[in-house]
This record gives C-alpha cells, structure tokens and sequence, in this order.
C-alpha cells in the first residue's frame, strides 16, 4: 500500500508511511526528509530524527472561539435555573434507585451462580465415585443363557451308529 501523500505549509510535497511516533517521512523523490521540525499544510508539527523517522508529533494548535454569556438578572431566571436543578436532582435520584435495584439483580443472581455451581460440583464428584467404584460380575448368571454342549465329530458318527443298529437289530 503505497504511503500517503501530505503538504508542508511552504508547499512541499512528501510521503509518511504512517503519521505516528517510528512513521517514516520521505520527500517525493524517495530521499528520507531532513532532520529537524517540519509543519504540514495543517498545522500540525512533526519532529523528525535521521532518517525522516517521526520523533514526536505536536498538534495544531486551536484558538478557542471567544464565548459571549449575557446574565439576565432576575426573578424569572433564578426560577428556571431552581427548576432545572430539581428537574437534575430528580433524574439522579432516579439513576439512584435503578441502580440499587440492578444491584440487587446482580446479587441475586450472584447467589443463584453460587448454588448453581455448588450443585455441579456435587455432580462432578458423584460421576468420580461412581467411575472410581470397583465393577464385579453379577451375583446370578442370567436364565436366559442355555447350555450347548458341542459334540466332536467321532462322537456325532457314534451317536448315528448306535441309533442305526438300534433299528437294523429289530
């Protein structure tokens, strides 16, 4: 992104990377610009170190525009001015009560965090105990099992022999 361009008050045309303390100040041509105070088309003055590096930045200074007050003496003008104090004093005392009131809200809900949080900790550690317990196999084999008893083939072929004999002998 190139730097952007500014004027000195005499005219002359440069380059700042950056208008802030380290920025670094070049003429148009690329050369750094020369040590020393510089005010820019703006008024505002830059101190500048070897290098055109920004040493300090001085704003420009503003004259204050002249403020003319008239004071009305007066009956009537004390009175706005008593009205628009109690017209103060009032707001205020309103802030007053909706913040005692937010700060109730907010201890109430600093107590309901506290339980709340009282209560996850006893969770936490009821879920430690019961991973910590010690697991053991049931008392009682469940019903719902049957016995297989897994015969060997020599076995099998002599079950079938003795059941076909059984019929050849009658």
């Amino acid at each position: 992104m190139p730097a952007p361009g500014y004027s000195l008050k005499d005219g002359t045309k440069i380059l700042v990377s950056a208008l802030e303390v380290g920025g670094i100040v070049t003429l148009e041509d690329g050369t750094p610009a020369p040590a020393g105070e510089h005010t820019l088309a703006d008024g505002t003055e830059i101190v500048l170190g070897e290098g055109g590096v920004i040493a300090e930045i001085k704003a420009k200074e503003v004259e204050a525009p002249e403020v003319s007050v008239e004071i009305e003496s007066g009956k009537e003008e004390k009175e706005k001015m008593y009205s628009k104090f109690s017209e103060i004093e009032s707001r205020i005392a309103a802030s007053e009560q909706s913040f005692s009131a937010l700060q109730s809200d907010y201890e109430g809900l600093k107590s309901a965090f506290g339980k709340q949080s009282e209560a996850m900790q006893g969770l936490i550690q009821l879920v430690d105990t019961l991973v910590n317990v010690p697991s053991q196999a049931p008392a009682e084999v469940p019903n719902n099992f049957k016995k297989v008893s897994i015969e060997s083939k020599a076995d099998k072929i002599k079950s079938y022999s003795q059941f076909v004999s059984q019929f050849k002998n009658k």
